[in-house]
């Protein structure tokens, strides 16, 4: 009996380590979802400076397409004033110009801003991109480096799960089957110490003769509390 408390010693070592790299290989995609939403961040900057950058641009083009239009009705305007026959039909002519002029001014106001706000906001646009670009380099970078370490985690845990099934044979088929069974209720934590007359897993107290049975690796014994495989 001894022989198998030892056994279930080394397999108690070896879940602690495999909960390790589980407890690791989880955190790992945690980690590169922060990364994904970092890097969102400096690209959802970038698509903001991007429209702020298009839609003026936009509206620049726009302007300066309706100022060319209203000089042009402008001239015609002036030359058709030319050929007025009566002072009502000058002044109705006039007061179209005038209109024209007014219109013109706006839209002239409207480019002149544009034309201001260009500079701004395309130095936005580059220093946004530059930002992104960089980033997306060091996520790139680190997600590559959290790859590997999955990598070597899963390979770490494939030999020593492997390891445990070959304890878990050297077991007696009861012993194997209560432990197989306890894993799977217990999510990984099979095993755990008795001292001082106390399951360590659960820090209730065992009965005293039940502990003395674990002290001298008598019989296989489950904490009555949380259900997991007494050692010492």
């Amino acid at each position: 009996m001894k022989a198998q408390f030892r056994i279930l010693g080394k397999l108690k070592r070896l879940d602690e380590k495999l909960y390790r790299l589980q407890t690791e290989l989880e955190r790992i995609p945690e980690e590169v979802k922060k990364l994904d939403q970092k890097l969102a961040r400096h690209k959802e900057d970038f698509n903001l400076q991007k429209a702020n950058f298009e839609a003026n641009e936009k509206l620049l083009r726009k302007a300066e397409l309706d100022l060319k239009e209203k000089e042009d009705f402008i001239r015609k305007a002036e030359g058709k004033m030319m050929e007025c026959k009566t002072n009502e039909e000058y002044q109705a002519a006039q007061k179209e110009i005038e209109g024209f002029k007014s219109e013109k001014s706006k839209l002239e106001e409207v480019v002149l801003t544009a034309m201001n706000g260009m500079d701004g906001l395309k130095n936005n646009l580059k220093a946004a991109e530059t930002k992104f670009k960089e980033e997306e380099s060091v996520v790139n970078k680190e997600k590559k480096e959290f790859e590997e370490a999955k990598n070597k985690l899963l390979r770490s845990y494939e030999e020593q799960a492997s390891h445990k099934e070959g304890l878990v044979t050297q077991l007696s088929p009861d012993a194997a089957s209560l432990y197989r069974r306890v894993f799977g209720i217990t999510k990984g934590i099979a095993i755990c110490l008795a001292e001082n007359s106390s399951c360590l897993g659960c820090n209730m107290k065992i009965r005293p003769q039940l502990f003395n049975e674990v002290l001298g690796a008598k019989v296989i014994h489950r904490c009555p509390s949380c259900g997991r495989i007494l050692i010492t």
